[in-house]
């Protein structure tokens, strides 16, 4: 072993105990430091896209951006993706790369596993993501989703936004804990979670202090740790089919169960990222779709082929044209804007040399328009992932709407199927405009999303 690689290898053993990276170790890459304390990051929320862009222009594939709550390297392309998802070197950490986002309330949730950790820890959604299970969790989405798209007829000016986030976040209740979506523990249970991603994971004052948003949270997060480590030895006891009792049933090697620490830190995050994930994505289709009634019409059409009330698990590959609706509306409006990773030790990316405990920020968007990958990238064209197309195979990470590697998303099917079976329902009960020239300001934090909550005009079919 040489020097080099010796002291290498000596600094990653504790890489999770260093601060990350200064500007000034940066310094030999170029990129735009921005405003004193803010740098960037105001430009990053008028105009996300737009920063990208402007960064690619002026300095290429990887650049330096001060993001004002911390500083670090843009890196785009689909090469330099493969590099840091498939890493095969031990080189990036996602554990490091989300600590400062996610760390205060799921600092042992899967994602924020590293290397053999995250591998032996995923064994414990082994069960709950097989076929069996999936057909349980649809049976019970099913009617949940019928009973709210129904009562949307009732509304006036509906928006979709808040409507598709308490739909899920019902689903979510019952899917994964087995709760009655009317009862009064899905109900807290619920607003637990919206206090935990909406104050506490967004406040800037990160002191429990009674009266600050961060205390609420940590408050909810409290709620929710205690109320599902009290269900787990429940859970195991009976036979139920959500996907909480098939969790806390699997075991590891030894036999043993996996601690209830770890089961609950990993069940509340899944609920938060499937929640927050498909509520971003559905907003996104049902956007699209109001601007472009010729497809919400063929979708339509389709639906209706089927000729049933509820979509079955085994119809999932049935639906050609939303599955490829779906993806399309992923890779113009990806459900995470940006995702992170740091550096374990020194390394090379895009020609640059970077030091240990860099941050990596990686944009899924750009990689999902590059005009080298991608017809008329800024049109909605589902058709572009059709066996006659096949666009999106021209580089294994020009589309990353589910991450990849290691640590590619674990509930990708879980997803998939979910807004599948509420746009099946949808479609055929609704048909749905937008306003006029409709083009509102999209938000990019905390979760992608039209900026004016999507209104949209239904009419019963």
């Amino acid at each position: 072993m040489t020097t080099t690689t010796a002291l290498n290898a000596a600094a990653a053993d504790d890489y999770t105990s260093r601060p990350d990276a200064s500007p000034t170790d940066l310094r030999h890459i170029p990129g735009l430091r921005g405003v004193p304390f803010a740098g960037r990051l105001p430009w990053m929320i008028r105009d996300f896209n737009g920063c990208l862009q402007e960064h690619y222009e002026k300095f290429g594939e990887v650049s330096f951006l001060n993001m004002g709550v911390g500083s670090g390297l843009l890196v785009l392309g689909p090469e330099n993706w493969k590099q840091v998802y498939l890493d095969l070197d031990r080189n990036f950490s996602p554990k490091m790369g989300y600590m400062k986002s996610l760390g205060d309330f799921y600092r042992r949730c899967i994602l924020l596993r590293d290397f053999d950790e995250h591998r032996f820890q995923r064994r414990v959604f082994q069960a709950a993501f097989k076929n069996d299970a999936m057909r349980g969790y649809l049976h019970m989405m099913n009617p949940i989703m019928q009973r709210h798209i129904n009562s949307w007829e009732q509304q006036t000016a509906f928006q979709f936004f808040p409507g598709i986030k308490e739909t899920l976040l019902d689903v979510a209740a019952k899917v994964f804990f087995g709760l009655d979506d009317l009862g009064e523990d899905a109900r807290k249970l619920n607003q637990a979670f919206i206090d935990v991603a909406e104050k506490g994971m967004m406040s800037l004052i990160k002191k429990e202090i009674p009266g600050l948003k961060f205390h609420a949270g940590k408050k909810a997060k409290a709620y929710m740790d205690g109320y599902i480590s009290r269900l787990i030895p429940e859970r195991r006891r009976g036979e139920g089919i959500d996907f909480m009792s098939y969790v806390v049933k699997e075991k590891d090697e030894n036999g043993n169960y996996f601690p209830d620490l770890d089961l609950t830190e990993h069940l509340t995050f899944l609920m938060f990222a499937a929640h927050d994930t498909t509520t971003s994505a559905l907003s996104h289709l049902v956007m699209l779709l109001g601007q472009h009634p010729e497809w919400q019409e063929r979708l339509r059409q389709e639906a209706f082929s089927l000729d049933k009330e509820f979509i079955d698990y085994d119809d999932m590959d049935s639906l050609p044209d939303l599955n490829n609706a779906f993806l399309e509306g992923l890779r113009l409006y990806p459900s995470v804007s940006m995702m992170t990773r740091r550096t374990v030790r020194a390394c090379r990316i895009g020609g640059f040399d970077v030091p240990a405990d860099t941050v990596l920020y990686l944009p899924p968007h750009f990689n999902h328009t590059m005009k080298e990958y991608w017809d008329e990238p800024q049109k909605f064209d589902p058709d572009r992932w059709g066996p006659e197309r096949q666009e999106h195979k021209r580089h294994p990470f020009q589309f990353v709407g589910f991450g990849g590697g290691a640590h590619k998303c674990i509930g990708m099917h879980f997803a998939q199927m979910n807004a599948k079976a509420f746009m099946f329902q949808f479609l055929k009960r609704y048909r749905f405009e937008t306003p006029v020239s409709y083009q509102p300001w999209m938000q990019i934090i905390p979760m992608p999303r039209p900026g004016d909550m999507l209104p949209l005009k239904l009419s019963r079919l």
